[in-house]
């Protein structure tokens, strides 16, 4: 009954299972059962000044297990553990942190922190001490860089999986404003890079469509956008924020790398073969070989999907619908390891967060999404796993 330097700790895979009684009522329970002595043992076969007569109608029968060793076994077994209680709170094995396009071209501009290192060089890219802005920059995305490398930080240490999308275009993307024809589009065509739309309402850049059931879709109901050129291959603006504390060991999804197909969901991606520190390797024949994201959850057993980065009204919003196997334009089924999906509101950012951001917490809530909106993770398990998390905070997200 001693643990030595032999004794290792069990994996969660041969863990006993949780035992289905609360266990301090059960031992309450125990403790006033009779003891089960078999004959010849002290204390069975006399009668004492304790005894008193006992109908056999209400005798409780003997307990058949030895009292110490079962208390030691229910001891050793884990709690039975629902949402609400302390299993609910904790990160595991079996956590996936999803960090969605958090990438220089969606950043807006900032100053470089004076007490910390970037990633990489980002001298050519700074003046006065401030990044420039990305092509198609979100406003507000610099307030989110800190928070979500707290929960890197908190799901590193905790043991769960760190997973990151990066949106990777050729230079000449169907999602390209300045793709279209200037000549049949003179209002639309934007040759050095804007925002079209949306389409077909100003006309149609008919060179530039891009031909994926999202595209379509938004084509058909007037509402299709074209961007200006962003997040171009083995650019600076493809590159992770240089601030983003990524782990060695991060999964990384690159998507949008086909020319005629764009992505926002990170669920149209594949594996990147390339780790730390992330440097822009990747070509189109690599990925179109590599695994997909719904294949790398089955693969890890991912039960719960915490989502944060850019930006909810798109790539986020897409991301957590297909994790719930709701989403209604790319009619990805639910992957299906996935029991929680979840978005921690106060690490994204919408491009129209009143618009097209609240449409999406709804869109998200109604498909059985959880949206936390604490920041510190602690907080945000405990207010997730009592059941309190709010469905909108619409009033003040922005």
């Amino acid at each position: 009954e001693e643990i030595t330097e032999n004794d290792a700790p069990m994996r969660s895979s041969t863990r006993l299972p949780p035992f289905p009684f609360p266990l301090p009522q059960l031992l309450l329970l125990l403790l006033l059962l009779p003891s089960s002595r078999g004959e010849g043992e002290v204390g069975c076969e006399e009668i004492t000044e304790n005894d008193a007569p006992m109908r056999s109608s209400t005798r409780l029968p003997p307990f058949p297990f030895p009292l110490p060793q079962l208390l030691l076994l229910l001891l050793l077994l884990p709690s039975s553990r629902g949402e609400g209680e302390v299993g609910c709170e904790e990160i595991t094995e079996n956590d996936a942190l999803f960090i969605v396009d958090m990438q220089n071209d969606f950043m807006e501009s900032y100053s470089v922190p004076s007490s910390r290192k970037p990633n990489y060089d980002i001298s050519s890219h700074v003046t006065d001490g401030v990044i420039s802005a990305g092509s198609l920059a979100v406003r507000n995305s610099s307030q989110i860089v800190d928070p979500i490398n707290k929960w890197i930080d908190y799901f590193e240490k905790a043991g769960g999986k760190i997973f990151a999308s990066l949106d990777w275009h050729l230079e000449n993307h169907c999602s390209f404003c300045r793709n279209g024809s200037c000549d049949s589009n003179p209002d639309g065509c934007k040759p050095h890079g804007g925002v079209c739309g949306p389409l077909p309402m100003i006309g149609f850049n008919s060179t530039g469509k891009c031909i994926d059931d999202v595209a379509v879709a938004d084509f058909e109901r007037g509402a299709l956008m074209q961007w200006p050129d962003h997040c171009v291959m083995k650019t600076f603006g493809s590159r992770f924020q240089p601030f983003l504390n990524l782990p060695n060991e991060t999964v990384v999804v690159k998507k949008g790398w086909y020319i005629r197909k764009d992505t926002y969901s990170a669920f149209g991606g594949t594996r990147s073969k390339e780790s730390y520190p992330f440097d822009t390797e990747d070509t189109k024949d690599d990925l179109k070989t590599r695994a997909k994201l719904v294949d790398l959850l089955t693969d890890y057993n991912i039960t719960r999907f915490w989502t944060v980065g850019l930006a909810l009204d798109f790539c986020v919003g897409g991301t957590i619908l297909d994790s719930l196997g709701k989403n209604k334009e790319t009619k990805r089924g639910k992957p299906p390891t996935i029991k929680q999906s979840i978005l921690v509101l106060p690490c994204t950012r919408a491009v129209s967060p009143t618009t097209t951001g609240a449409e999406y917490i709804r869109k998200i809530v109604e498909a059985g999404g959880i949206v936390a909106n604490q920041t510190d993770p602690p907080a945000a398990l405990k207010e997730i796993c009592s059941n309190v998390a709010s469905t909108l905070s619409l009033q003040t997200f922005t």
